[in-house]
């Protein structure tokens, strides 16, 4: 049976079905399609044996990585999703199904609703900031049940080969001090994982945000989601020039978000321990970069920075 076949089997009233989107690498598609009358869109996977992707050597390691993120976010759309508060809400599940190797995700098409994708406009980013710290505030001290113990796709524990590969030895030797240093901060949350300007769909009209693609998503500290984010929307003379802005927007809705969903914890506490791993995060994801793709253009000066205060504050 392939996907399509597997998608009308459980969804006998979709119509008008029309492929938007391949899925990454070959694992899937995305259909857009109508149910009783209503704009619809399913996420349609099932890993290959075989992932053909310009720059991971394929191994069996990678590849149960990647089946792992699917059921992550199967997992946290069933779960977790519905929970949402409104300032950091997810797009609409309608129905997740699973059927060995095949799974599906039926959500409500964001775009029927008056949502469009994010863009990298200051307005934008301001919402978004405002989304991730609404998020990770409610889930300050959550449990991850059934989601990455460690969120991203690129933290330490995940990337072995790039590790081995990497020829920066001054970043190299540092690697696993920056991964105790994130994983065992006192302030864990939920993440994203994946908080890229791509993820998020924003209603031109009141500045609301949904966020989707969590496949990544896990345990962590905020600022891993800001600084993903940000050098997502944001090239080295932006960062230079207003990161610490959006940075302290950040913390600033953080505490009055802290206030709101964890009335118990203390909000400087939070924002103190994270900022001091802002450095860090960057420094994690640098590491990262340099031993998948060296060449990246996300690799700039102000994650280079970034690494040079890092190694000034580590001991």
């Amino acid at each position: 049976m392939d996907l399509r076949q597997f998608v009308t089997s459980h969804f006998s009233n979709i119509t008008e079905l029309q492929q938007a989107a391949s899925v990454w690498s070959g694992c899937g598609e995305i259909i857009r399609c109508q149910m009783d009358g209503a704009a619809r869109v399913i996420k349609a996977i099932e890993v290959p044996s075989q992932i053909n992707h310009s720059r991971i050597k394929q191994s069996d390691f990678a590849l149960a990585r990647k089946r792992q993120s699917y059921l992550v976010e199967f997992n946290w759309y069933r779960h977790y999703a519905k929970q949402l508060p409104h300032e950091a809400a997810a797009i609409h599940c309608i129905e997740a199904i699973q059927e060995g190797s095949k799974q599906a995700l039926l959500f409500s098409d964001f775009s029927a609703l008056g949502y469009q994708q994010a863009s990298a406009t200051h307005r934008d980013i301001e919402a978004i900031i405002n989304w991730l710290a609404h998020f990770h505030a409610f889930h300050l001290a959550s449990s991850a049940d059934g989601l990455w113990p460690r969120g991203s796709y690129w933290h330490l524990a995940t990337r072995p080969d790039e590790l081995k590969r990497m020829s920066d030895l001054s970043l190299k030797a540092q690697a696993h001090a920056i991964d105790t240093a994130l994983n065992e901060s006192p302030y864990q949350t939920l993440i994203h994982g994946d908080a890229k300007l791509a993820n998020f769909a924003i209603a031109p009209q009141n500045q609301h945000v949904l966020g989707y693609d969590f496949q990544y998503v896990g345990r962590g500290v905020g600022v891993i989601d800001v600084m993903y984010f940000l050098g997502s929307c944001l090239n080295d003379t932006a960062l230079k020039s207003v990161a610490d802005d959006y940075l302290n927007r950040y913390f600033d809705t953080l505490t009055q978000a802290l206030k709101r969903y964890q009335p118990n914890v203390n909000p400087a506490h939070v924002v103190s321990s994270w900022r001091a791993l802002w450095c860090y995060a960057w420094s994690d994801f640098y590491r990262f970069l340099a031993g998948w793709s060296p060449a990246h253009a996300k690799i700039n000066g102000y994650m280079q920075q970034q690494f040079v205060t890092y190694l000034k504050i580590k001991d």
